[in-house]
């Protein structure tokens, strides 16, 4: 197959770049990516996006040149951006043919931003800070709301969010609001951690930054908390890089002097580490992005790190038995091993590890259109997680445990809560 390189190779693109807008670049390259993929088809099973491809490339004699760009729109809006597919693609840079299909969707998905705008329903979702206060405010009206049938089908009919996908509980004590209050730190005899709390820990899952904390000083490392506002990746969903790129750079200001002074940026959620090391380069291209970047490690991958220095404190006092974990894609797609698998044996009798998409990613999987599917998506997850049989279940991403609550009825905690857990006498 004779395939031309990119007009632009993908090691030069970065969002803002004034050759991204470019509508006919744009269509030249989705036909020369798809012309790759439909010749290839190895992401077939991956997501709903390949299928839909290749059905339309199999209707027409022409192939890859009769599909329209309506149908590539409907390729778009079919990818969540799990990015598997990088992953699993033979050739991504630096092969000659330099496929980066998640970065293609996510520049089809700014035009189409651009071209049809973006609904007030859709933007209000995109701001989790703002949800967040609200609710941290108010927590057992928000919560109530939340869980109330009238109100999410309200919900439903204006924000276009699923009455049936379970709503994150919010709380009044907030990680930032329970760090404040705290009386002792640690020296900092084995480092240096700031903690970015991510807005889904910080307003939903507190027990995770407490979790985190507690750990890390436990094996002395001095912890600071570094959060004012959300890493900007619900924007990326809508496309709305600009809101994203605004958030990027405000944090990379208040991030890079902890950098500069020696400390390394914790974040506790997948996508949230991802989109500090991967995104904020592309978006802001400069060489304090790059420097954040770099200074930046998944809570769990930042623990293992510990752990083979022999500075984690291992006095496990209770074991945890038998826990299905489920390793999210935006984890995977950092290319980093399963540190929080490998970190849950040191005090589990067995860890099944389940590698399978939750179908959520951002907030594609919430939305009435395309719940359906994105719950054809997550079966094999929980089909692997129910045969496992746990004692308990474990997901590092805060919204493949929202999935897992649906689809099981149990509670998937984080892997660092479980951690802090076998400290105990007891577990439960």
């Amino acid at each position: 197959m004779k395939v031309p390189p990119p007009e632009i190779p993908s090691t030069e693109l970065r969002y803002g770049d004034p050759r991204y807008d470019d509508p006919e670049k744009l269509e030249r390259e989705l036909r020369r990516t798809g012309e790759v993929c439909h010749q290839c088809r190895r992401c077939l099973p991956l997501c709903p996006t390949f299928p839909r491809l290749f059905e339309l490339v199999d209707a027409t004699d022409r192939e890859i040149e009769g599909v329209s760009m309506a149908g590539f729109d409907e390729v778009n809006e079919l990818c969540f951006h799990c990015k598997l597919c990088y992953n699993n693609c033979p050739y991504t840079p630096p092969h000659d043919w330099d496929i980066d299909f998640p970065a293609l969707m996510r520049r089809h998905q700014q035009a189409r931003a651009a071209r049809d705008g973006v609904s007030l329903a859709r933007q209000a979702t995109t701001r989790t800070d703002l949800i967040g206060r609200i609710g941290s405010l108010a927590p057992a009206l928000m919560n109530f709301a939340n869980r109330n049938r009238l109100s999410r089908i309200m919900m439903e009919k204006t924000l276009g969010i699923h009455r049936d996908w379970i709503q994150p509980t919010f709380h009044r004590e907030t990680v930032q609001r329970w760090f404040a209050r705290k009386q002792t730190r640690s020296e900092g005899e084995n480092g240096h951690a700031v903690l970015f709390t991510t807005c889904s820990v910080n307003y939903n899952d507190p027990d995770t930054g407490r979790a985190a904390v507690e750990i890390l000083e436990r094996s002395g490392v001095r912890v600071d908390l570094c959060y004012q506002r959300c890493c900007g990746m619900p924007f990326t969903d809508t496309g709305d890089l600009d809101a994203a790129r605004r958030n990027a750079k405000k944090n990379v200001a208040d991030l890079l002097p902890y950098v500069e002074a020696g400390a390394t940026i914790v974040a506790p959620g997948p996508s949230c580490s991802l989109m500090l090391k991967t995104e904020y380069p592309k978006l802001l291209a400069n060489e304090d992005a790059e420097r954040v970047a770099k200074g930046t490690r998944d809570l769990m991958e930042y623990l293992y790190d510990l752990a083979r220095a022999k500075k984690l404190n291992r006095d496990f006092k209770s074991s945890l038995g038998k826990v299905a974990y489920h390793a999210p894609c935006h984890l995977r797609a950092q290319n980093i091993g399963f540190r929080s698998r490998d970190l849950l044996q040191l005090a589990a009798d067995e860890v099944v590890l389940v590698d399978a998409c939750s179908g959520v990613d951002g907030t594609w999987g919430m939305q009435v259109r395309f719940y359906d599917e994105s719950m054809k998506v997550a079966s094999g997850m929980l089909k692997r997680l129910d045969a496992a049989k746990p004692d308990w279940v474990s997901t590092d991403c805060p919204l493949a445990a929202l999935r897992i609550q649906k689809g099981l009825g149990v509670k998937a905690l984080h892997p660092v809560v479980l951690l802090n857990r076998a400290y105990q006498e007891s577990a439960s």
